[in-house]
């Protein structure tokens, strides 16, 4: 992809959001009480475990596509809530946000790879682009909900 000062905004603009802008996604994960992770509110189909499942699984699904579209066509399957809502283990709880953090960190690497067109329209009819606001979008929208349970809880 060529360079042009339009393109290396949007790069910086892209980076900064996926990792979470003015609320940083790991940061949240990693305040979050393990004690807490498997707690179900009143009224919601959702601890911070089965969200932080969900948004691995979609986090996943969008980066194998940036990394390699042409094998990876599939960008939106069914949805994965995970079923066990609570951690076993403190250490499973550290594990999967070290891993959200690592594919974070993989996807925030293609978007900032010049080797890598972002506008090209692949097969599947979208771009890198596309799917890098997509999972910025959709880990902002459950952090949201991550951060709302939080507070219920006395974690914030």
């Amino acid at each position: 992809m060529t360079s042009t000062p339009d393109t290396d905004t949007l790069v910086t603009q892209l980076v900064e959001l996926l990792q979470g802008g003015f609320a940083p996604n790991v940061i949240l994960l990693r305040e979050f009480h393990f004690e807490k992770a498997g707690v179900l509110l009143d009224g919601l189909h959702f601890s911070a475990w089965i969200l932080l499942g969900h948004m691995q699984a979609r986090q996943r699904t969008l980066l194998n596509f940036m990394k390699d579209p042409e094998r990876n066509p599939e960008i939106w399957p069914d949805a994965h809530w995970p079923e066990n809502h609570v951690p076993q283990t403190e250490q499973e709880w550290n594990q999967a946000i070290d891993s959200f953090e690592s594919e974070l960190s993989e996807m925030i690497a293609v978007v900032q790879n010049p080797e890598k067109d972002l506008f090209k329209v692949h097969r599947n009819g979208k771009t890198l682009s596309w799917a890098a606001m997509t999972a910025l979008h959709h880990n902002g929208y459950h952090i949201g909900q991550l951060k709302t349970v939080g507070r219920q809880l006395g974690v914030w």
